[in-house]
């Protein structure tokens, strides 16, 4: 299945790093907004393992509708992403030039704050960390330099 917004230039297909990816037709340039993060907002003893969902407050989800899913819902991970919450809203922002037809990224350690939790990272960036941490896991320093992409409810 491929997803595709006739509103934008983004639009859905096999990704390098997992299933399908989001990818861009034309330039995207540093600070511009990309995509708005949508879903049905769910508590998160809602939230079951395999559904798409964004963490956005301490208890609050947006999980994926699987009756229309949306392009949003198959933004990859990247330990080296080129979108973040710049604002510090469910809206990605380019935070560097974006070439056409690259995929888009996100670094999931800047929504989700569960303690404990990780997952295996295979994104392949030269600086993969091998695996994705909640926020609150990770060392002052990296909260830190990750600050001006989070979500607001981790600011």
């Amino acid at each position: 299945m491929v997803v595709q917004d006739a509103s934008t230039d983004l639009f859905s297909e096999q990704s390098g790093i997992h299933g399908l990816g989001v990818f861009t037709r034309k330039p995207i340039p540093k600070g511009a907004f990309v995509i708005q993060c949508q879903g049905i907002l769910r508590h998160k003893d809602e939230v079951v393992e395999g559904m798409r969902a964004l963490q956005i407050g301490p208890e609050t989800y947006l999980a994926e509708d699987p009756e229309n899913p949306r392009l949003d819902d198959y933004i990859n991970h990247s330990c080296d992403p080129n979108v973040g919450f710049v604002e510090g809203s469910p809206k990605l922002f380019a935070i560097r030039d974006i070439r056409p037809n690259e995929e888009l990224f996100w670094d999931y350690r800047t929504s989700i704050n569960e303690a404990g939790w990780q997952v295996q990272c295979t994104c392949g960036a030269a600086n993969c960390r091998g695996k994705i941490q909640s926020y609150c896991d990770l060392p002052g320093d990296e909260q830190e330099r990750l600050r001006g992409i989070v979500l607001e409810y981790l600011r």
